[in-house]
């Protein structure tokens, strides 16, 4: 799990099946995005002080819709949707490329049978 804190990577543990594989991680602002060959999930900063709050995981089917917003000079921000239900996640142009790659696999992943 690379560039993952040693405190994200300990917090995700639990919550991967033992054979379940990280395939992309994108950093956004406060959090660390992660794909992997099952679900995304959202590590915030300083998962370690809040446990139950700190990882929130949505399954790779039809229900989740990613929507990137249109970048500012300096920020973009990512829709995350699922269940009438929508989790904002900002990020830094630095990162934009690993953002854009991550929507682009989820996608793929979700309508690879369409």
């Amino acid at each position: 799990m690379n560039r993952l804190s040693a405190d994200a990577q300990a917090a995700l543990q639990p919550m991967l099946d033992p054979s379940e594989e990280v395939a992309l991680v994108a950093p956004a602002v406060g959090c660390t995005l992660v794909l992997t060959d099952r679900q995304l999930l959202l590590v915030r900063d300083g998962v370690r002080y809040r446990p139950r709050s700190g990882v929130r995981a949505w399954v790779l089917d039809r229900t989740l819709t990613l929507r990137p917003g249109r970048p500012s000079r300096s920020a973009g921000q990512l829709a995350i949707e699922c269940c009438r239900r929508t989790t904002s996640v900002f990020y830094s142009l630095d990162h934009k490329l690993a953002i854009d790659q991550l929507v682009a696999e989820v996608r793929r992943r979700i309508y690879a049978g369409a």
